[in-house]
């Protein structure tokens, strides 16, 4: 290349990697902001599901309550109730025997919790 004619090329390239990096900044920054939104998003959605499940389980107590105090009748209903008055004997019965040998049963996070 002749030295009076300056070198243009690396004036060109600086620019177009400036560019570039500007791009790639500007767009890693968009997307680490989805990111976010969706990270919270997904933690909206897992809180809600654990609401709905939680308030599934309080109305199934309250059917069971109403079932048993004979405000409500229905066979699913009363095959339910059984199923728990049967899983609930087997629970005492096997926390008895575990009292029986000395061991003391972790406590039943579902006893005793009302509606």
């Amino acid at each position: 290349m002749p030295a009076d004619r300056p070198d243009r090329s690396a004036g060109n390239a600086q620019e177009l990697l400036a560019d570039t990096l500007s791009k790639l900044w500007n767009r890693s920054r968009s997307e680490a902001g989805n990111a976010a939104r969706w990270a919270r998003e997904k933690l909206t959605l897992r809180q809600l599901r654990g609401d709905r499940d939680r308030m599934y389980q309080k109305l199934g107590k309250e059917a069971r309550h109403l079932f048993e105090a004979g405000e409500l009748a229905h066979p699913g209903v009363a095959r339910g109730v059984e199923r728990i008055r049967d899983l609930e004997k087997k629970i005492a019965d096997l926390e008895d025997q575990m009292r029986a040998v000395g061991l003391e049963p972790e406590a039943d996070p579902g006893a005793g919790t009302g509606t």
